[in-house]
């Protein structure tokens, strides 16, 4: 019998199926940005976050390195930068629920120009869709903006089960390739991949 291929689309549907008809509807952190004069090149960032957890809820968020914002469902913040991107975003998402990281190191796949995970990589991809199937708590799906480009994201989400927080990560195509982390999942682990301080290792 044949295996059918593991494929990145295939696992970045079901992280984030439970936002997608939520985040659609949303700003943008492109949106954001268009409304800040002088943003661009201001070597800030600004972001969108919409979550499932019960009542759905969107937080955005900026900072151009003099003033930050943050507003969503009854919260507005402002004030001078904080001057620490994980400074900013604590309060951006100060509406998560208070889970601890998921227990264990993370990890992270490979894919080829297809979007097809290198079949050495099937038990991880079991083990990530072992921790899909969990009972699902939360999903927030993050838009980010940085230095007035895009980040080379084309998914940041946070997944809460049962067992802590979840960080999956998917890097944009780099000469036809992609890579997807899952890893333990917290503000400060996120500010690092907005930062661009990507772990080399899971």
């Amino acid at each position: 019998m044949t295996k059918t291929p593991r494929t990145v689309h295939a696992v970045t549907t079901k992280i984030l199926k439970p936002v997608r008809a939520a985040a659609a509807g949303s700003a943008t952190a492109m949106d954001l940005m268009d409304s800040l004069p002088g943003f661009i090149g201001s070597g800030g960032l600004c972001g969108v976050a919409v979550a499932m957890a019960g009542e759905p809820w969107t937080s955005a968020f900026f900072d151009d390195r003099t003033r930050f914002g943050i507003a969503g469902d009854g919260l507005r913040l402002s004030g001078p930068s904080p001057g620490s991107v994980a400074e900013l975003l604590r309060p951006a998402f100060g509406r998560l629920a208070p889970l601890p990281p998921a227990p264990g190191e993370g990890l992270y796949l490979d894919a080829d120009e297809h979007g097809v995970f290198e079949p050495e990589q099937e038990c991880l991809v079991l083990d990530v869709l072992d921790d899909l199937r969990r009972p699902r708590l939360g999903t927030v799906q993050i838009d980010i903006v940085r230095d007035g480009s895009r980040q080379p994201w084309e998914m940041l989400a946070f997944v809460d089960d049962d067992r802590g927080r979840h960080l999956a990560a998917l890097g944009r195509r780099r000469g036809g390739h992609r890579r997807l982390w899952w890893l333990p999942g917290s503000v400060e682990r996120l500010a690092e991949f907005v930062e661009g301080r990507v772990p080399e290792h899971a």
